[in-house]
């Protein structure tokens, strides 16, 4: 009766967790939407994402976690790393959503965990494992099956678009390995933040030669990516990781690729193919394989 009644205690405190981590999947969905219809490019676009984040997240962590910058500034050479690779995420992401349709550029991003797998014995000494090794056989075969984008008159391979997904999924890969030490032993938000700051330093030069005369409605949209689709999302995502296993919220963000597929359609009319949902269930189900091994 009293593991009932614990289970039962368990579950419902671990429910508001799930429901933090799926919200801050189904927003993150809308991202390549917002992308398509502002007219910039898409390191440009990542640009004014970071900047919008960094000044949604500064007063929160100012007035409640002050103590926390201070302590995270001083690694500051580890939150030039991870801006870096943050700032090649997003923009080989956001390119590639220019290219292909915004699902199969975040179910290629999705990759991200196998990669992580294969180059973790490399750079944390950690040995490669058989299932490593069939999930990523199973990951190319869904590479290889939406790179096969379907046309009316006739099938093409979208490459740049499937090696700009790649290598924004190489580049998250590199930004998860790096900042699982670096989280540990710090707070999370602070670190989110030195992230998106020193990402602004390295996205800048992207706004050379750029039309910033945009109209009122591309401002918003930017802003609702970084404050709200960044920031507010970020922070829903962290608070719901602190509530449940992380195995299980990786699960739930695989929400972002099926509500993208959603906002894609009804806002920019791409209609969902067969290869997408037979390679997108593939890379899902080798993500799932290793983040649950």
């Amino acid at each position: 009766m009293l593991l009932e009644v614990a289970e039962e205690w368990r579950l419902k405190s671990e429910t508001p967790g799930y429901l933090y981590v799926a919200v801050a999947a189904v927003i993150w969905g809308s991202n390549g939407v917002i992308v398509n219809l502002v007219p910039l490019n898409a390191y440009a676009t990542a640009f004014f994402r970071v900047l919008f984040a960094s000044l949604t997240l500064f007063p929160f962590l100012l007035f409640a976690q002050r103590e926390e910058m201070i302590k995270v500034a001083k690694a500051w050479r580890t939150m030039l790393a991870l801006g870096a690779l943050l700032s090649l995420g997003w923009g080989f992401l956001f390119q590639s959503m220019k290219i292909i349709a915004i699902a199969n550029a975040i179910l290629l991003n999705y990759m991200a965990p196998v990669f992580v797998a294969l180059l973790a014995p490399l750079l944390l000494n950690e040995k490669i494992e058989k299932v490593t090794i069939i999930a990523l056989a199973i990951s190319v075969a869904g590479m290889m099956i939406i790179s096969y984008q379907h046309n009316l008159q006739m099938k093409i391979y979208s490459l740049e678009g499937v090696l700009f997904g790649l290598l924004a999924g190489l580049a998250y890969a590199g930004f998860i390995i790096l900042s699982k030490r670096t989280v540990a032993k710090y707070s999370s938000l602070a670190v989110a933040f030195y992230s998106y700051s020193a990402a602004i330093l390295f996205l800048f030069p992207s706004l050379i030669n750029v039309n910033l005369s945009l109209d009122l409605t591309s401002w918003i949209f930017l802003f609702i990516l970084g404050a709200f689709n960044t920031g507010f999302a970020v922070t829903l995502y962290m608070k719901g990781l602190s509530m449940i296993k992380a195995q299980k919220a990786v699960v739930f963000t695989y929400l972002e690729p099926v509500s993208a597929t959603v906002f894609g359609f009804i806002f920019l009319a791409q209609q969902p193919t067969i290869q997408m949902f037979i390679g997108g269930f593939l890379i899902l189900s080798a993500g799932y394989i290793v983040a649950s091994k």
